[in-house]
């Protein structure tokens, strides 16, 4: 496996930056809850607890906390996000697994938690996917963006890939082993056929201010903060992982466009019961979900977030949940990764 790097720098994000991310991340992070008359068909008698598995005022925390709202009102109970930190989420997704099949706790998995980690650690894995979970919907989507250092003299695509190829070993950052962010990285380096040398972060912050300093030449971040750095000059963006290009980076082409045709890794959250729910109980938490992922004022923040809404049937969500099993694992066997 690819050894952490323990990292030091004199850089940092300027205030200017640190508070546009915290504005992007922060701002929906306590909204009061006025309950309306429920007119779902299931009526839950306890508030809902909410898992996630990352630290408030992320990206995943923050959409927890916009969508617990008008699905709070939709059931007529409060939806309480409830941040388990930890192991990828994995420490989260395992409380869930273990949580009663009543509706009443639930939890947000993203490619780590559903596809990526069962792969790498197989037996390890504290939880089987799917045979644990009951899939209710997928929430967004969203591409992770290539950025590099500015020093490192590109400017587009076709730049870059002359320059990795003239640059074996070259550092990309991540916020752990076996993240979306790594395995865009370990997918481009199979794709082009050259090798970049991975460096695991404890975290997404420190990343970026390693990038800035030049301690590392790029990494694959979120759009929404991705955009940020890119807007205020800090780093330029070369290519997104989607098949196509987003409404909040026009100007940034899709690898899949020109050098590495079929390149698709989009990053998602979706939500998630434990095994056995009733059926009931999944057709109001879906409907739930749904009446959300519509709200207006939510649909308005996704946009600025860069992501796109889901909402797919309970089944429809199954089938994704398979299909990107398969998609991120053959990634996983190819970059020969396995649990340490």
């Amino acid at each position: 496996m690819t050894k952490k790097f323990k990292t030091q720098s004199h850089y940092s994000l300027t205030r200017r930056t640190t508070l546009a991310l915290a504005a992007a991340g922060l701002s929906e992070l306590y909204v009061p809850l006025a309950l309306a008359q429920s007119n779902a068909a299931w009526k839950p008698n306890k508030p809902i607890r909410f898992l996630v598995g990352f630290s408030a005022g992320g990206s995943a925390d923050t959409l927890a906390r916009l969508l617990a709202v008008p699905m709070g009102q939709y059931l007529g109970t409060p939806i309480v996000v409830e941040n388990i930190v930890g192991a990828g989420a994995v420490i989260a997704m395992s409380t869930l697994a273990r949580s009663s099949p009543d509706g009443l706790t639930i939890g947000m998995g993203a490619p780590g938690t559903h596809a990526i980690n069962p792969s790498i650690m197989g037996a390890k894995m504290p939880y089987k996917v799917p045979k644990d979970f009951t899939a209710i919907t997928l929430l967004v989507t969203q591409p992770n963006v290539l950025i590099v250092n500015n020093n490192i003299g590109v400017n587009n695509l076709s730049e870059f890939v002359a320059w990795a190829k003239a640059n074996p070993n070259a550092s990309f950052g991540s916020a752990g082993i076996g993240t979306s962010n790594h395995l865009c990285g370990e997918l481009l380096s199979d794709r082009l056929g050259i090798k970049l040398t991975h460096a695991a972060y404890k975290g997404a912050p420190q990343v970026i201010t390693d990038l800035l300093g030049g301690h590392i030449s790029m990494t694959f971040d979120n759009i929404t903060t991705a955009a940020i750095l890119v807007r205020e000059k800090k780093v330029k963006a070369i290519a997104v992982t989607t098949a196509k290009r987003s409404a909040l980076l026009p100007d940034v082409p899709a690898f899949a466009e020109s050098v590495i045709p079929g390149y698709d890794l989009a990053s998602w959250q979706g939500l998630f019961g434990p095994a056995g729910l009733p059926e009931t109980v999944v057709q109001g938490l879906y409907d739930a979900t749904l009446h959300a992922l519509k709200d207006p004022e939510v649909r308005r923040r996704l946009t600025e977030f860069g992501s796109d809404p889901g909402g797919q049937t309970p089944s429809a969500f199954g089938s994704f949940i398979t299909t990107e099993m398969k998609r991120w694992g053959d990634i996983v066997v190819r970059a020969k990764m396995v649990a340490e």
